[in-house]
């Protein structure tokens, strides 16, 4: 017998909700794998790419709150992944040596989560999700500013 169609499918809280954690099960497989969060992970791949960014960019980067990532950064820190260095009133972070060369296995894990999804989803229909996906949170975030 077919699960019953949920009555909130029309809702985009309730499906990008349930998406998200669907996501989240095969990120955390995948980061899992190299020991990682999957926000520790996309941490290490944005820190590679923008060295000694401060704590409040990379918080708007990952689209987190600064306090969600300071205190992944906290984690980090103590795994000896990331530093913090402080230039007046900013705090800047960089990767440490063990924190680039783990910045490659975040990268082929996160690949990994592309590709599953999109073999089950299909390339052309991720891509047009995520263009929707973003417009629809660039008007949402302005309005609550």
């Amino acid at each position: 017998m077919p699960a019953p169609r949920s009555p909130f499918h029309t809702c985009l809280f309730f499906t990008s909700a349930a998406l998200a954690r669907t996501l989240d099960r095969s990120a955390r497989e995948h980061f899992g794998a190299v020991e990682l969060s999957p926000t520790q992970g996309f941490i290490l791949i944005g820190l590679r790419s923008a060295p000694g960014i401060s704590v409040s960019d990379l918080a708007a980067l990952l689209v987190l709150d600064q306090s969600t990532v300071t205190k992944t950064l906290d984690k980090m820190v103590s795994k000896g992944l990331v530093q913090r260095e402080v230039f007046g009133r900013t705090v800047r972070v960089f990767l440490t040596g063990r924190g680039e060369r783990l910045e490659t296995d975040a990268r082929a894990a996160w690949k990994k989560v592309q590709l599953a999804y999109q073999a089950l989803v299909g390339e052309g229909e991720v891509k047009h999700l995520c263009t929707v996906i973003n417009s629809a949170q660039v008007k949402l975030t302005e309005v609550g500013k």
